[in-house]
């Protein structure tokens, strides 16, 4: 079971990511709306994975990840986005996303992406 967080500004986004995670035997730890409440999330839950939106209000998904990053390179962070912007892509690729999801996207692709992430721990 992996411990995940799920930072999106659309309650209907988190609502539905959520349910089909918890569908799959996943523990959602934590919950965030904008940035500044998933870095205090974050911090408190610890997750293992990060199903990270990019633009909210308060404070980006960028700025999130930089902020985690700065502290921890562990983590497992998704980026999920309906911006196509290759700038952005490769910015947050330097910072170690492990994978994007362009919304809309298939809820399969997120169990396709979790058992990539979880084969990436046991090889390490």
């Amino acid at each position: 079971m992996t411990r995940v967080m799920i930072v999106d500004d659309s309650e209907e986004s988190r609502s539905l990511l959520k349910d089909f995670l918890l569908a799959h035997n996943h523990d959602v730890v934590a919950e965030a709306s904008d940035g500044i409440e998933a870095i205090e999330k974050y911090y408190s839950s610890k997750p293992e994975l990060i199903f990270l939106d990019l633009v909210m209000p308060n404070l980006d998904g960028l700025s999130v990840l930089k902020k985690i990053r700065s502290q921890d390179h562990s983590s497992k962070i998704i980026v999920i986005t309906g911006n196509d912007d290759q700038d952005i892509f490769n910015e947050c690729t330097k910072l170690g996303v492990l994978a994007f999801l362009i919304k809309p996207f298939n809820l399969n692709d997120v169990l396709d992406i979790i058992y990539f992430s979880n084969e990436i721990t046991l090889m390490k």
